[in-house]
This record gives structure tokens, C-alpha cells and sequence, in this order.
């Protein structure tokens, strides 16, 4: 798993590097053609990790549970993100994943409830470990998103 960590922590860290000089404007700009936003997609990574991994597991976030609504699966921006919320996102994607090796070294992802996830077809998470090397992809995929949006704001 210590690779895997450090692989979604390099692509975070890859994210937050893209989107360091922009305006919170052009982190809320939504370009044509699109359904969301630079804010949206930090959010939505962090808000992901929370789910597939504290939530299936019976476990409490660890992140501000009213954010989880604004950023799940199926979810779009509503509303203009603030900077302070943009900033606590960003914050977010890296002391998550720090918090999450530090609980793997537990026993708090035992109870994991085995979920199907809707990006790849077929494809089942059974336990924890599935859900952190499902994150690698996941990751990837907002990073690609971000960089195509970047182009446009």
C-alpha cells in the first residue's frame, strides 16, 4: 500500500501545482462543454476518498460532512465555491491521505462493505485496500479532467 499512497499523494500534489496561480474565479469558471469546474473536481477527489473509504467501512469522515453532498458522484456545482472552501479542499487532498495510511495501520477499515463502482463497469471493491488502489485510477481521471478545464479557464 506504501506505493500506492505515494502515487495518489504525487498526483495530488500534481493537481494542487496546475491550479496554484489561478483566481478563485477561474477555479469556478465552468467552460462550454462542461459540468463542472476546477473547484469541483478537488472536491470531488476528496469527497470520493471519504466515501469509498471511511464511509463503506462504517467509519466517520474526516472531512466536513456537509461538503460530502456538494462534491459525490452525480454531483455538480451549484453554487459559486469560496475561497475559503477552495482552500480547505486543497488542504484536504494531502492530510487526507496522511490520515488514511495512518488508519490503515489500524484496524478501522475492517468492516468494509463491498461496493460496485460506477466508473469502470464490473468492477467491485471489496475491501479497503481495493478502494485506495481504485483512488490511483480515480485520481488520474480528475487530474486528466483538470488539466483539459485548465485550458479553458
Amino acid at each position: 500500500m506504501k506505493k500506492t499512497i505515494e502515487v495518489i499523494t504525487a498526483s495530488r500534489k500534481a493537481l494542487l501545482s496546475l491550479v496554484e496561480d489561478l483566481s478563485t474565479e477561474q477555479m469556478n469558471k465552468i467552460p462550454t462543454g462542461f459540468n463542472n469546474n476546477l473547484a469541483w473536481q478537488i472536491g470531488h477527489m476528496v469527497v470520493s476518498q471519504q466515501i469509498l473509504c471511511y464511509k463503506l467501512s462504517n467509519n466517520a469522515f474526516v472531512i466536513d460532512p456537509t461538503l460530502i453532498d456538494k462534491y459525490k458522484n452525480g454531483s455538480k456545482p451549484e453554487s459559486f465555491i469560496s475561497a475559503e472552501e477552495i482552500a480547505q479542499m486543497k488542504a484536504y487532498l494531502l492530510t487526507n491521505i496522511v490520515q488514511l495510511e495512518e488508519d490503515l495501520a489500524t484496524d478501522k477499515f475492517v468492516n468494509y462493505t463491498p461496493y460496485s463502482v460506477s466508473t469502470y463497469k464490473g468492477d467491485r471493491l471489496e475491501k479497503v485496500e481495493d478502494a485506495i488502489k481504485f483512488l490511483v485510477s480515480h485520481d488520474g481521471l480528475h487530474y486528466g479532467c483538470s488539466l483539459m478545464i485548465k485550458k479553458f479557464v
